[in-house]
């Protein structure tokens, strides 16, 4: 895949409450959620960071520390605006997985030809994915002053943009995927929260 003009940033920063153990050294198929989601930036973002508040996962990427507590991922994104090196950054989960790289490269190249669009995030059908997101660094004052007034919802915060005179672009996966993985969409984005979850998740498919 060729590098885009992308800062990509992977959100490390959740209190892995339901797991009951840390999910961005958590092994899926023999590897740590954070390697691979870091791997799948790597190979088409010119520069890849992690946005979390910990110093343990410096050795997968540079990281970046959060500096609003209890602000949920939206506090990850904005830390990412603060810090990006290139116009626009491409913000992931660590916890999913499942998503292949190639989906993810053909989102970002979508959105850096849409000469209109100033953010847009992920969807599958009707359920959306506001942590799959790309913004332009211009962004960042409509996100912090959402997160001034108290907003915590990311995806209220990503949609008010267009308040600010954002071009926000809800894209659906499904448009973009063109039917070719083997495994649902809606499995291939699903965030692992469980024990339970990451068994499925690993018996469905190998990455």
């Amino acid at each position: 895949m060729t590098k885009l003009p992308i800062h990509g940033f992977v959100l490390a920063g959740g209190k892995s409450s339901r797991m009951g153990q840390d999910k961005a050294l958590l092994y899926f198929h023999g590897r740590p959620m954070i390697e691979i989601a870091v791997a799948k930036l790597e190979q088409f973002c010119a520069g890849v960071s992690i946005s979390a508040n910990r110093d343990d996962l410096s050795q997968y990427a540079p990281i970046v520390t959060e500096t609003r507590l209890g602000a949920g991922p939206a506090a990850g994104i904005e830390a990412a605006l603060q810090s990006a090196l290139q116009s626009w950054i491409l913000c992931i989960p660590v916890d999913a997985p499942l998503v292949p790289a190639d989906l993810l490269y053909t989102w970002a190249s979508a959105v850096l030809t849409n000469t209109i669009c100033t953010a847009s995030y992920l969807q599958v059908g009707r359920q959306q994915h506001p942590s799959f997101c790309m913004l332009q660094r211009g962004c960042l004052a409509a996100l912090h002053h959402a997160l001034e007034i108290g907003e915590r919802q990311l995806r209220n915060i990503l949609n008010s943009l267009q308040d600010s005179g954002s071009v926000l672009w809800r894209c659906n996966a499904a448009d973009i995927s063109r039917n070719t993985y083997s495994a649902p969409l809606d499995l291939l984005f699903s965030n692992i929260n469980t024990q339970k979850e990451l068994a499925a998740a690993e018996a469905a498919l190998i990455v």
